[in-house]
């Protein structure tokens, strides 16, 4: 009873350990994603706007609603695609950084345009002291940071810029390619209604079932870990039913109850499954860097349940089979 318990534990510790490594490489593919979209999520949506409107009137309307909070705009520019003039509004999402910060509220009302870049750009700054600058169009903008996270992804070739007062004021904002993004999935006919726009949809359009046919390809091989971790808890289930009907000739011997049985064998199973699942979830979130943890509990619950489930039919029905051999 010892060693099956211990190795009960020791085996559903190293598949809870794996199955949070798992999580950890969707959780970086996620951010690679988001990186090489401009650091946009994938509720994003494309503006087409009705009528003529400066990049002061749009952000404007942005920053006296009351409905979409916590936002950035993206004004891309459509020849140059490195290129982008950036707004927020509220407590915004903002990129990994290297080096120095990102935008603050107080840059979207300087005088002067400032800029953020991509860590590839970080060589060609002109550094005369204590501040750098971005040589672009025979001007030299202020960098405010340096955008990256030690991979390669399209952000560090890109050029975040906030455009002075002025400038917001002259330039129309149908000129550019216009992207709106939330810290939370904003609601799309709120973005329609306040910004007054002909046309909104999603960056990246969705399909039956599947929010980015990309999503699903790009996580394949996690996808198919997860899958190949559930099948190997569920045969941990068989793997103590064999163990168990050694156990089951000893009660009917003793002539124990067999509902009884069930519940004792049924009860240290989940304790010594569950323990082990605990700690191996415990270790990985201290081994890994993890930002999102529910979706780890839910899998692991989920994946406990049903082995569970699976374990008392198993023990059903090799009891009923074991009776009718006698």
């Amino acid at each position: 009873m010892i060693k099956k318990n211990v190795w009960l534990v020791l085996y559903a510790m190293l598949l809870a350990f794996l199955s949070v490594s798992l999580f950890l490489k969707i959780q970086e593919r996620n951010l690679t994603i988001k990186l090489n979209n401009h650091n946009l999520s994938a509720d994003a949506y494309l503006i087409t706007l009705k009528d003529k409107m400066t990049v002061a009137q749009l952000d404007d309307k942005l920053q006296n609603s009351s409905k979409l909070e916590n936002v950035q705009v993206h004004y891309q520019d459509k020849k140059r695609k490195n290129i982008t003039y950036f707004y927020g509004v509220g407590n915004f999402a903002i990129p990994p950084m290297l080096k120095g910060s990102f935008f603050s509220l107080a840059d979207f009302k300087s005088q002067v345009n400032v800029a953020v870049v991509g860590q590839n750009y970080e060589k060609k700054l002109y550094t005369p002291k204590d501040q750098s600058y971005l040589k672009m169009d025979n001007k030299y903008i202020p960098v405010l940071g340096v955008m990256g996270n030690h991979q390669d992804t399209d952000l560090d070739n890109q050029i975040f810029i906030s455009l002075n007062e002025q400038q917001r004021t002259k330039v129309l904002a149908n000129n550019f390619r216009i992207v709106i993004d939330g810290k939370h999935a904003l609601n799309k006919h709120s973005v329609r209604k306040i910004l007054n726009a002909s046309g909104v949809r999603h960056l990246n359009r969705k399909h039956f079932l599947i929010q980015q046919d990309s999503w699903v390809v790009s996580h394949l091989s996690e996808l198919l870990g997860l899958a190949l971790i559930t099948l190997a808890f569920l045969s941990g289930a068989f793997m103590c039913k064999i163990f168990a009907r050694r156990e089951y000739l000893e009660a009917v011997f003793l002539k124990k109850d067999v509902k009884k049985f069930i519940f004792e064998e049924w009860q240290f199973f989940a304790l010594f499954n569950g323990l082990g699942t605990i700690f191996g979830i415990i270790i990985g979130l201290l081994a890994f860097d993890i930002t999102e943890y529910v979706v780890i509990f839910v899998y692991n619950l989920g994946v406990f349940l049903l082995t569970n489930c699976l374990y008392v039919v198993l023990l059903k029905k090799q009891i009923k089979k074991l009776n009718k051999g006698d």
